[in-house]
């Protein structure tokens, strides 16, 4: 792949999310979710979670608390298959 092509596939962009384990809800406990709902999770910072990238598990993180804003830390990547 010569450069100019990879260049452009750097600049593809990809939603990145960290997955937290949730709590199981109930049918009615999701119906009565609105804006601001707050859903609880047992991990606390420094737990460990899954980190995704287009939908494809591309390593671990842990959660961090920055400035009062929450972050995931890159901690390990997957190893290419």
């Amino acid at each position: 792949m010569d450069s100019p092509q990879l260049d452009r596939l750097l600049d593809l962009p990809f939603e990145v999310e960290a997955r937290l384990p949730g709590p199981t809800l109930r049918v009615s406990q999701l119906l009565n979710l609105r804006a601001g709902s707050l859903i609880c999770t047992a991990h606390p910072a420094g737990a460990s979670v899954g980190v995704f990238a287009g939908n494809a598990y591309i390593g671990s993180g842990e959660l961090y608390v920055v400035n009062g804003r929450h972050a995931v830390r890159m901690v390990q990547f997957s190893e290419k298959s």
